[in-house]
This record gives structure tokens, C-alpha cells and sequence, in this order.
């Protein structure tokens, strides 16, 4: 019976999808635009590959036009301190509490054609709400996020390098201690990155060097790139077994959760409960579920198929199968998000021409070509975008349409982020911890707070909050009678009656050090260095930019002579 309605809820999809193709294709006939856009929205040509500026600007627009269906906000930075923005699609005059999905573009930066199919979706759901039935549906029941493009430095990088996967984390490739000096270079101008490949042997050609110059003068070209972490392999469900090389395509990083981007993704998901979420990416045609680490198969291995199977059908028979069946994987999204984050979570490899040879021009030296580049083989030609995003669009109909069929009233209740008032605090002296609770669920709920440094719970309060219902909680650590340490400050909401996705019940804010009073750099010794922390921000009070919370000793909010004084009253003290 079950698979019965899915394959009657499938036909209607279908029978929906005709309609958008059919809309588009005559909105076209009239703007000479392929996609319907009125006249309160500016032109957007889909028929390029738009800039991080375009997308921000579009998004703006999008949001200025229709406040009603669409929320854009910045859910975090990149390395380079670009914002990272969120699309939510809902109708907000319908107050009622939602199910959520969330869809994912552009965790690679030679992966465009993912945000131009995220940012389509967004457009076309906000101009279409209210006149297509499905549209306007699919926004009454429900609240879809889309972070559109979530390597955001990689805008800029592949407009340099198409072969750029990575992001823009400094990194060290060639081991000579310095950053990102030598990347490849578009020599020739002809807006690809060349390899130079040797044909001596035309059966075995053989790599020579990528296009670029010699910029550190080690005698080798290009082997330093701009960046970076493989962020799809930065997530923290079997991380440690990918590739520590930072020279690698899938380098993991320096730890779990080390990049900005994917703390994003952390922090974000932890604040909603999400049924499913897709990631988009390109260079392949499928559709992938997890796991990608294993060839085990997963505990919902019957409805990650019969999904898989709907959404192949859906974008004309694309292949599926799981993730690690491609090749095996560690730190993948999908894996995090369903083995942690309990969300039913999928990879949509949207586009590959495998066969496009790409450039080849004769060398420098006998029998070798350029060769290249990536731009044109993990991403249609500009004039086919818009039927790579026909082909795409069903996907988030489906599981928008398959999260609110199968969504019921749950309990979740979690910490969504915690701020230290103080990294060093003298012994004996105050420091305050401020915690965000936020109740996801369906249901009011008294919940019971725990605030712990390591394993002695230092706080507990029980909290009152309706549906849908967030709260700011402080408490105040006093360290009289803890030991001069370094302490990993923990928040735990204990599960409610009923919740069963507890993974963002506990939030590990990092450590605060209790020492020498004085100390306010953490080495536990008292020392001029500490001296000039507390001058150089004296006289800041709470709030101001240059306040310094380890200078004010006493934590009264305003760094003065009295914090001075203590200070000195224990220079020279060194623990143990």
C-alpha cells in the first residue's frame, strides 16, 4: 500500500512537471528568456553562469519582491568572509508549524551548474506561488532552505582555475612552507587551465605539468594551488580515514568541521528538523545515497531505494545506487547528515559530458599538446543550462511533496549555540556562560538544562517553551574551588518525553582555563605580556570592539585600574 501511494504521488509529479516545462517553454516564447519572470523582478538570463554578486543581487531582489514566500538571510562566512546566504520558501502568513527540507548547491567550486539550479528553484518557487496549484501547495505545508551555493570563495577560484574543486583555505601543497604561491595560470588566455601532456607513447601519454609559471622558482609549475579543503569530505562521520594530503583533490582538512562552510552546515542543521535534504553536485549523472565510507548498507537501505528509484524516474532514468558503489568515501555530507543528524539525505550528481575533449593545441616540445580544461566537462555549455534545470527541478517537488506526506507531529528539543563569556578566568572569579535553546517540536515543552566544565555540572535549570519557541539562558560559573585547569565547557538539554533525534541535545562550546588571577592569555603565569593585554584595552567597557573579556579580571564590564592592580598583585606567579 505504501509503495502504491508513492507511485501515485510519482504520477503526479510527473503529470506537474509537464506543466513546468510547458510553462517555461512558453514564458519564453514571450521575455526571450527561458523561465517566467514578471515584470516587479529584473531580467535574468539563465543562458550564463552568473557571479557571487549576481546570485546576491538576484536573491536580494528576490526577497525585496516577495516578503511574503521568501526569507534570504546569511547563515555564516567563508574563509575569505563572504556570506553565505539561505533561501527560506514558505508562506508566511501561514504560522503553523511546518516540516522542513533543505537542499544544498555548490560544495565544489568547478561545480556552477548546482547553484544555477538552486537559485532557478528558488525564483521560480517565489514568482509561481499563488498561480501553480503545486507551487503554491508545496509553500502552504511546508518551509523548504536552500543555501545556494555554499562554496562561495570558489566563485572567484574557478573563474582563475576550472579545475578548482577545493575552497579557499590556505594550504601548503608542495611542503616548502609557503601558502598558495604557485597556482596554475591561464597563460594563453583562452579561459581554460591547460595540462601539458607528453604523446611519445600515444597508447600511454604521460602528465607533464599544469599551465602556469614558475612563481617560486623551484623548478616546477603550478604545484601550489589557492587553497584549499575538500569540504565534502570535512564532515564528521568517518573523517579519519580520508586523505591527509593536502595536495589532494579530497584533502579532509585539519579536523572535522574545520572550515567555516561546513560549520555552517553544522550549526544550521542543528537548529531545524529536517526529513530530507539533497546535496547537488556534477561531474556524474546519479542519483547516490549513503553510505559512502562503507559497502554496508544502510539501516533504511528500502527507503533510500525506493526514493533513489522515484527521483531516477523522475529526471529520466538516471542511475542510482549508494554513494560508496561510485567509489568509497570518508566525511561525506550525506554521511553526517544521516548517520548524525538523522535526516534522510541524498547526492544528486546532476551533469557530466565525459566526452568533451576539451582543448588540445601543440606544446613546447615534441609529440606534447595542452590539454584541457575542466569548465565544459563537469558543466553544460551556458545555452544548455536551462535544460540541465528542467531535467533537475522534479527532485525538489518530490521530496518537498514526500516531506510533508510523511510528516508527524514530533518532540525535538536542542542547543543551538552556546558563547563563553571568558576563554582565562582568575580562580575564584566569575565567568558567565550563555546558552540558545531553541524547541523544534510540535508539542510545549519543560525541558531540563545542563551546563557542565568537564564532568561536574556547574549549572541546571528547567525551561518552559512553546512550539517553535527559542530562548537565551545565562549562568554564571563560579570557580571557587576548581583546580588551576583547562575546562571543556558542555551544555546538555536532557531528551524530552518522546524526542528521538537527540544528536543536537548536547553543544560542546570549547574550554575556559581557570588560573592565576592576572593571567589573562592562559599560559598560567602572570607576566608583562599580560600586563599589556589589560592596558591595551583599558578603559573598553563591555561591548566595545577592543574589549578584552580575560582583561576584566573582576568581570564587571568595564576593563580599570582595579583590574590593573590584581594583576600586578600577582606578577611573577607561575603555575604549578
Amino acid at each position: 500500500m505504501k509503495r502504491a501511494a508513492s507511485l501515485f504521488c510519482l504520477a503526479l509529479l510527473l503529470a506537474g512537471t509537464l506543466w513546468v516545462k510547458a510553462n517555461m517553454r512558453s514564458a519564453s516564447a514571450t521575455t526571450g528568456v527561458e523561465g517566467y519572470l514578471p515584470a516587479s523582478l529584473p531580467p535574468i538570463d539563465w543562458t550564463h553562469y552568473h557571479s557571487y554578486s549576481e546570485v546576491v543581487a538576484i536573491l536580494f531582489a528576490l526577497n525585496e519582491t516577495y516578503p511574503g514566500v521568501v526569507d534570504v538571510f546569511s547563515v555564516g562566512k567563508s574563509i575569505l568572509g563572504l556570506d553565505i546566504y539561505c533561501v527560506r520558501l514558505t508562506n508566511e502568513s501561514n504560522r503553523m508549524s511546518k516540516p522542513e527540507v533543505f537542499f544544498v548547491g555548490y560544495h565544489h567550486a568547478r561545480e556552477p551548474i548546482t547553484y544555477e539550479l538552486t537559485l532557478y528553484f528558488a525564483v521560480y518557487a517565489a514568482t509561481n506561488f499563488g498561480s501553480n496549484a503545486t507551487i503554491t501547495s508545496l509553500l502552504n505545508r511546508s518551509e523548504i532552505y536552500i543555501i545556494v551555493a555554499l562554496n562561495v570563495d570558489g566563485f572567484d577560484l574557478f573563474a582563475h582555475n576550472d579545475w578548482q574543486r577545493k575552497n579557499a583555505q590556505p594550504s601548503d601543497e608542495d611542503g616548502d612552507g609557503r601558502l598558495d604561491e604557485d597556482p596554475p595560470e591561464d597563460e594563453n588566455g583562452n579561459g581554460f587551465i591547460e595540462q601539458l601532456m607528453d604523446y611519445t607513447n600515444p597508447l600511454n601519454p604521460q602528465f607533464i605539468r599544469w599551465e602556469g609559471q614558475d612563481n617560486d622558482s623551484d623548478g616546477q609549475y603550478a604545484e601550489d594551488w589557492i587553497g584549499g579543503v575538500d569540504l565534502n569530505r570535512n564532515y564528521n562521520y568517518s573523517w579519519a580515514a580520508g586523505s591527509a594530503n593536502p595536495g589532494s583533490e579530497t584533502y579532509r582538512g585539519t579536523a572535522p568541521f574545520s572550515e567555516p562552510e561546513t560549520q555552517v552546515v553544522r550549526d544550521f542543521v542543528r537548529e531545524h528538523h529536517f526529513t530530507y535534504a539533497v546535496s547537488f553536485h556534477s561531474g556524474a549523472e546519479l542519483v547516490l545515497y549513503p553510505w559512502g565510507y562503507t559497502y554496508a548498507p544502510p539501516p533504511d537501505v528500502a527507503r533510500f531505494i525506493e526514493v533513489s528509484q522515484d527521483l531516477s524516474t523522475l529526471t529520466g532514468g538516471t542511475t542510482y545506487e549508494q554513494s560508496s558503489s561510485l567509489y568509497p568515501s570518508y566525511g561525506l555530507w550525506d554521511d553526517w547528515m544521516y548517520g548524525v543528524a538523522g535526516v534522510y539525505a541524498l547526492t544528486c550528481e546532476i551533469f557530466t559530458n565525459d566526452t568533451y575533449p576539451g582543448e588540445s593545441v601543440p606544446g613546447p616540445y615534441p609529440h606534447t599538446y595542452w590539454e584541457g580544461g575542466m569548465k565544459y566537462w563537469f558543466n553544460p555549455f551556458p545555452h544548455s543550462i536551462p535544460a540541465s534545470i528542467n531535467r533537475w527541478l522534479p527532485v525538489f517537488f518530490y521530496l518537498t511533496n514526500r516531506t510533508i506526506s510523511e510528516s508527524t507531529p514530533f518532540h525535538d528539543v536542542c542547543v543551538s549555540s552556546v558563547e563563553l563569556g571568558k576563554t582565562v578566568v582568575g580562580q575564584g572569579y566569575l565567568t558567565k556562560i550563555n546558552a540558545s535553546i531553541k524547541n523544534k517540536g510540535f508539542f510545549a515543552e519543560n525541558l531540563t538544562l545542563k551546563v557542565y566544565a568537564n564532568s561536574a555540572v556547574i549549572h541546571t535549570q528547567i525551561i518552559s517553551l512553546d512550539a517553535g519557541e527559542s530562548a537565551k539562558i545565562a549562568s554564571t560559573w563560579n570557580t571557587t574551588g576548581f583546580a588551576k585547569a583547562k575546562y571543556t565547557i558542555g551544555v546538555y538539554a536532557l531528551p524530552v518525553s518522546g524526542e528521538t533525534r537527540t544528536f543536537d541535545n548536547t553543544f560542546v562550546a570549547g574550554s575556559v582555563t581557570v588560573s592565576i588571577i592576572g593571567d589573562v592569555d592562559g599560559d598560567f603565569d602572570v607576566d608583562i605580556f599580560d600586563v599589556v593585554k589589560i592596558t591595551g584595552a583599558y578603559g573598553k567597557k563591555r561591548g566595545d570592539l577592543a574589549y578584552n573579556p580575560n582583561a576584566d579580571i573582576d568581570d564587571s564590564g568595564l576593563i580599570n585600574i582595579f583590574d590593573v592592580v590584581m594583576c600586578t598583585g600577582h606578577y611573577g606567579q607561575k603555575y604549578p
